[in-house]
């Protein structure tokens, strides 16, 4: 285990690894923030490579490196991820509001959502079924005896209805409710999405249970990285989406939907009304453009490059 270091001691570290730092300001910082968090998890585009690309080892900073520019993309960072977090709840409201809707619709018996033959009937379904309800079980166990909505409903009316207990569900649940309904529910929360993109784009377009599919994983995934703090700028899902599809949906050239930030965002546009849409594209221009003068050992477009976004972003949308 590494030996506990000063913030002095750091400093001295860093500085004889190449790094400009001011020490007076460096450990004010450091006394706000996690030096794990800022150095080790903003460090990388500011260290040296060899030929094949590597790191060196020891460590080098690259010429002009400052502990200034770490700092900035870490706090350039924070900003990402507090912008894609308010439209990632948007979409997560708006996908629980359409599912409890249609599954209620469909299903109107009491606790519905905890009878097997409601989803699903593929075998390769089942476990992922079985585990969907015994989450939904323990949620309703663990809130029954709790002052809140779900309570209420169970003493006043012997039940709780899909649409108050999705309050309750995570992103990450919600993803897991999709995948296993039935198709043809499937294909009506789709076209739910379809009808709202159409009155809002005033353009035909048909999103498959396959793309909101996509789109639920990944958002499930991203929103846990602001949730937890995580670094976003260089955030890339561990399994690319269906890209040729959803390529042609948004009309967006496959390598651009890898997985990154700028996948997201560009999802979203799947989900969300185009006023809401335009806004997040809006506010991410505004985060380029406030920080994009605060690096000089590196192009901002290095930043850039690291979330999936082309030079001619803007133009995909």
């Amino acid at each position: 285990m590494k030996p506990f270091q000063t913030y002095r001691q750091q400093i001295k570290i860093l500085r004889a690894r190449g790094l400009s730092i001011t020490g007076e300001r460096a450990i004010k910082i450091l006394e706000r923030e996690n030096y794990y968090n800022v150095v080790n998890g903003y460090k990388n585009l500011f260290l040296k490579v060899d030929k094949e690309g590597k790191f060196i080892e020891p460590e080098e900073f690259i010429d002009g490196a400052s502990f200034d520019e770490i700092y900035k993309l870490y706090l350039f960072d924070r900003e990402l991820r507090n912008i894609l977090l308010k439209y990632l709840l948007q979409f997560e409201n708006s996908i629980k509001t359409k599912l409890s809707y249609r599954f209620s619709e469909k299903f109107k018996k009491p606790h519905a959502y905890l009878q097997m033959h409601n989803y699903s009937n593929k075998p390769d379904q089942l476990e992922r079924i079985l585990k969907l309800i015994a989450t939904l079980s323990t949620l309703i166990s663990k809130n029954s005896d709790r002052n809140n909505s779900l309570k209420h409903y169970l003493d006043n009316h012997g039940g709780i209805p899909l649409w108050v207990l999705v309050g309750y569900l995570t992103i990450g649940n919600i993803s897991n409710f999709y995948m296993v309904l039935d198709d043809s529910l499937k294909d009506l929360i789709a076209k739910d999405f379809s009808k709202e993109f159409k009155k809002s784009y005033k353009q035909q377009l048909q999103i498959s249970s396959a793309t909101l599919e996509d789109v639920l994983k990944a958002a499930n995934l991203f929103r846990n990285v602001c949730a937890h703090e995580e670094r976003m700028y260089n955030f890339k899902l561990y399994k690319a989406p269906r890209s040729r599809h959803n390529s042609n949906l948004l009309s967006i050239p496959t390598p651009h939907l890898e997985g990154t930030v700028f996948t997201m965002v560009a999802f979203l546009k799947l989900v969300l009304p185009k006023r809401d849409h335009k806004e997040l594209l809006i506010n991410l221009r505004n985060l380029f453009l406030k920080y994009q003068a605060n690096f000089n050992s590196i192009p901002f477009d290095q930043v850039l490059m690291k979330m999936g976004f082309p030079q001619e972003w803007e133009s995909y949308f």
